[in-house]
């Protein structure tokens, strides 16, 4: 058994599926040490957080407004292209502005975090450009 966090409810749970990690091996018998934290809804919630990516991607702006605050203001916008991306390719997103990732690695993060993403907090950006460097080394 191995662990998740739950991105809708924010709570760490124990997964019995036989799943693969972000970084493409599975879950079990491999070290995910240097992966990130892994964001899946839980059971409980997955009905719930599939529900809400459907109105989030829906053409219907009825359904999107009536799922979001008025007073939310947009995500900052990223400037590397992938806005161009195939929606249905998609397999992460950015917390900090409207980048997608088609294709996800740590180094795929850092250079997102270091060079495109517009409004991120200093720190995450500092810690990017300090991994970049050490990979370069």
């Amino acid at each position: 058994m191995h662990k998740h966090w739950c991105d809708e409810y924010g709570h760490d749970y124990e997964c019995s599926e036989n799943c693969d990690c972000i970084c493409g091996l599975p879950m079990e018998g491999n070290d995910h040490s240097g992966c990130p934290i892994e964001l899946r809804p839980c059971p409980e919630h997955k009905a719930e957080q599939e529900r809400r990516m459907v109105e989030a991607m829906s053409s219907d702006t009825d359904a999107v407004s009536e799922s979001t605050c008025d007073e939310q203001k947009p995500l900052p916008y990223c400037q590397c292209g992938c806005a161009d991306a195939d929606r249905g390719g998609v397999v992460g997103y950015c917390f900090w502005c409207d980048h997608v990732y088609v294709n996800y690695c740590l180094e795929t993060e850092d250079q997102h975090f270091a060079y495109h993403c517009p409004e991120p907090p200093e720190k995450l950006k500092q810690a990017a450009l300090a991994s970049l460097a050490k990979r370069r080394a």
